[in-house]
């Protein structure tokens, strides 16, 4: 045999990723087993629920989150959940749709008015509108859909939202007023990652596809890797961007009014 490396390295690399298969497996049961202890606590500490199920008991969500979990496959899929928010009923949907070669993702957060708003508006990254955002998708090959709820570009004359966001409304007087007199709806949307917040005529809404605030919750792309199968903790670093974007709507909608 003139060079038995050459069947040696193969047969090497055979068994190593052999291994890792089995390593996988081992890490993939491990993390299903954990799913349901992490899927109970996070219903249990946001009361989120399915939308489509009764709110309890509680094991009825968590047996359905263990079997999306169990079945899951590439498709369309739609996630919703509702929680009651110091009685304003707040929704979370996340979905994925294909249609032919193209893959889109949403999530956001909403929640119906008890009223009309007196005052629409919508506030936003200045990113989501800029010639940067066709530059970057344009070499990402993806795209970011945004489009303006309202039709008139509103200066707040607060220099760090006038900066960083678009305002628009229909009133601009009005929008600039209620911007000024709800100091805690700003400092709450300064904190995010990405903003895309509007309230019309029934609803506000918190719309994030790329999930951005979550991501940056758990660290990163980096942070996110490291955490790996560990949905305890992914779930539990995911509750305080709920209760961020809760609050967020629960200001936005009473100021709207």
């Amino acid at each position: 045999m003139d060079n038995p490396q050459v069947f040696v390295w193969p047969i090497i690399m055979l068994v190593f990723f052999g291994g890792y298969m089995l390593w996988m497996k081992s890490r993939t049961q491990s993390a299903m087993a954990g799913l349901g202890p992490a899927m109970h606590s996070f219903f249990a500490r946001t009361g989120f629920r399915y939308a489509q199920l009764p709110p309890e008991p509680i094991d009825a969500h968590v047996h359905l989150a263990m079997q999306e979990a169990s079945n899951y496959s590439a498709g369309n899929r739609v996630i919703h959940y509702v929680r009651n928010f110091h009685g304003l009923p707040i929704h979370f949907r996340q979905a994925y749709q294909y249609s032919g070669n193209t893959y889109s993702i949403s999530c956001s957060w909403s929640a119906a008015l008890a009223a009309p708003a007196r005052i629409p508006f919508q506030i936003a990254d200045r990113s989501l509108s800029s010639m940067g955002k066709a530059v970057r998708e344009a070499f990402s090959n993806t795209t970011r859909v945004w489009n303006p709820k309202f039709p008139h570009t509103v200066t707040t004359g607060m220099p760090h939202i006038d900066q960083r966001f678009v305002v628009l409304g229909h009133d601009p007087a009005a929008v600039q007023w209620l911007l000024q007199q709800n100091p805690a709806l700003v400092a709450a949307l300064t904190q995010c990652v990405e903003v895309d917040l509007w309230v019309d005529g029934c609803d506000a809404v918190f719309s994030d596809p790329s999930q951005k605030n979550m991501t940056a919750a758990m660290g990163g792309t980096v942070g996110q890797m490291a955490l790996g199968f560990d949905y305890g903790k992914r779930m539990d670093m995911s509750i305080p961007v709920h209760e961020r974007m809760s609050e967020i709507l629960a200001l936005a909608a009473r100021a709207s009014q």
